[in-house]
C-alpha cells in the first residue's frame, strides 16, 4: 500500500469537509471517492462503487435539508482518518434546546484526492429519538438551518492535558488490548476495569453512561457474562495527544461445523490519563447490527451460558 504524505491526506480531507460538511454539495462530495470505493453505513447499508455512493447520498441527504454537520475532532494515521461528527437539527422552539447526535467515521485515502473507503458508526436509536423529539417540538423541513451549532455540552470530557509521550500511550494501549484477551481467557473482567481511573467516565452507545470505575466494573462484569468467548482484535488505531481511536471488531467464534463470520465493528475512543490509567472510553456502534449478528450466531448453533 502506498503511504501518502500527511499534507496530501490533510488537503484531501479539507476538500471532503468543504463539499460535504460546509456546502452540502453531495453530488460533488461523492466524486471524491474512487470508482470502486466501499462505503459501509452500519445502519442504512453497504454501497459498492462511486455511482452507488452518489445515488444513495444525494437521495438520503435530500430528506434532511435543515440538518447541519460539525466535526469535533479528527485524527490522521498514515492513509486513514478518524473523525467525530455531530448531526444537528435547528431548535424550532427558540429556547436553545439541542437536537443532535454524533457519529464517528473512518476514511481511507487512495491518492489523487480520492478516498477508497468510508465507514460510519453510530446508534440508529439515537438518531430516531432525536428526530422524533425534534418533530414533536415543531421541527419541519422549513425550519431554517443553524450553522452555529456544534457538539452538545457535557457529552464527553476533553482529553487530559498535557499530552503524554506517544510511546507511553502505545504501550498502555497494547496493555489495554491484552487485558481484553486475559478477560476472555479467564473470565476476569475486574483486571480489565482496574485500568480506569476511579472517576473515569464511559459512554456506551447502547447501555448508557457510567461515571466511575465502580460503575464500569459492575457493568462490564454483567454484560460480558453471556459472551465469554467473544474476541476483540484491533483492526487499526489512531493516536493524537492523549486520545486514541481504534476500530475493534467484536467477534463471536463460529459454532462447530460452521465457517461463517459473526462480528460487528465498534469504534472505541479512549482518553489516557497517565500512570497506566484511562479516564474515558466511548464505544460507538450499531446495537441493531450487534443484535442481528448475535441472532445469526445463535441460529447457527452458538450457545449463551445459562449462568448456573
Amino acid at each position: 500500500m502506498t503511504a501518502y504524505p500527511r499534507e496530501e491526506v490533510e488537503a484531501a480531507f479539507a476538500e471532503f469537509r468543504r463539499r460535504g460538511v460546509e456546502t452540502h454539495d453531495w453530488a460533488g462530495w461523492a466524486q471524491l471517492f474512487t470508482e470502486d470505493a466501499l462505503y459501509e453505513e452500519h445502519n442504512l447499508g453497504v454501497f459498492n462503487g462511486r455511482a452507488a455512493i452518489e445515488e444513495w447520498i444525494v437521495e438520503c441527504m435530500a430528506d434532511y435539508p435543515t440538518m447541519t454537520l460539525w466535526i469535533e475532532w479528527y485524527m490522521i494515521e498514515g492513509n486513514r482518518i478518524s473523525f467525530y461528527i455531530w448531526n444537528n437539527l435547528p431548535d424550532p422552539t427558540g429556547t436553545g434546546k439541542r437536537f443532535g447526535f454524533p457519529n464517528t467515521t473512518i476514511l481511507e485515502y487512495a491518492g489523487n484526492g480520492k478516498f477508497s473507503f468510508e465507514g460510519d458508526y453510530y446508534n440508529p436509536e439515537d438518531a430516531g429519538r432525536v428526530f422524533v423529539e425534534w418533530i414533536k417540538a415543531g421541527g419541519t423541513r422549513d425550519t431554517p438551518q443553524d450553522r452555529s451549532l456544534e457538539g452538545i455540552e457535557g457529552w464527553a470530557p476533553n482529553p487530559p492535558e498535557p499530552a503524554f509521550p506517544r510511546e507511553e500511550i502505545e504501550e498502555e494501549f497494547e496493555k489495554y488490548r491484552k487485558r481484553g484477551e486475559v478477560a476472555v481467557a479467564t473470565g476476569d473482567w475486574n483486571q480489565w476495569a482496574d485500568q480506569f481511573t476511579e472517576d473515569a467516565h464511559y459512554r456506551e452507545h447502547h447501555y448508557g453512561y457510567f461515571k466511575s470505575q465502580k460503575e464500569i466494573r459492575d457493568w462490564i462484569n454483567g454484560v460480558m457474562q453471556p459472551f465469554p468467548t467473544m474476541e476483540f482484535p484491533v483492526s487499526y488505531k489512531f493516536i493524537e495527544g492523549n486520545r486514541v481511536s481504534a476500530l475493534i471488531p467484536n467477534i463471536l467464534p463460529a459454532p462447530d461445523g460452521d465457517d461463517g463470520y459473526y462480528g460487528f465493528d465498534v469504534n472505541t475512543i479512549l482518553h489516557y490519563a497517565g500512570n497506566g490509567k484511562w479516564s474515558y472510553e466511548e464505544d460507538v456502534y450499531s446495537p441493531a447490527e450487534a443484535g442481528e449478528v448475535i441472532g445469526r450466531w445463535i441460529a447457527a448453533g452458538g450457545v449463551i451460558p445459562s449462568g448456573e
